[in-house]
């Protein structure tokens, strides 16, 4: 089911708890978006974008005190390209979002799984993620050949009353 960005923005606006953020304008939707995005609910993102392109989610890492880190999930294309909400980027534009160094931010194998939906065509987190996809006008996902790979992941999806229970659920990615 395809959306618009004013419905997926609101969705995320408030799931994310960016209403509690009073920096963010909930009418500029694309900002919302990657405001969700490019923080807590990157590794959703990552996560379903790499079901729908088949790449594997990366996870970038740095630094943040002696005990802490910070991280930022993306996929990366086969030509060692990343792509996040943003669209292309690389490990400079993600060095400079997390205020670091590029030599000092890494990628490693994914290491993030997420927790805010169930991969079913019920779920209503799923929904509206995939909506992003529909309504972000970046590329690659305004290109016809990422759109077939959303209408063929779409397709895919189980019903939520479909899922075996006794199965555990798939997160890897």
């Amino acid at each position: 089911m395809k959306v618009d960005i004013e419905r997926v923005s609101a969705f995320f606006h408030e799931a994310c708890g960016l209403s509690d953020d009073p920096s963010i304008d909930p009418e500029d939707h694309l900002a919302v978006i990657d405001a969700a995005f490019l923080s807590s609910d990157c590794d959703d993102f990552a996560w379903v974008l790499s079901k729908i392109t088949g790449w594997p989610a990366r996870t970038a890492l740095w630094n943040i005190g002696p005990s802490q880190s910070g991280h930022h999930s993306v996929v990366e294309a086969p030509d060692g390209r990343l792509l996040d909400v943003t669209g292309w980027t690389d490990k400079s534009a993600i060095a400079k979002r997390a205020g670091r160094e590029e030599r000092l931010l890494t990628l490693h194998e994914f290491r993030h799984h997420p927790f805010n939906f169930s991969e079913s065509a019920d779920d209503e987190f799923l929904e509206a993620l995939l909506g992003v996809f529909d309504v972000i006008d970046r590329e690659p996902y305004r290109g016809s050949g990422f759109q077939i790979l959303i209408s063929a992941y779409r397709e895919i999806l189980p019903s939520y009353g479909d899922n075996d229970p006794h199965s555990p659920p798939d997160y890897g990615p």
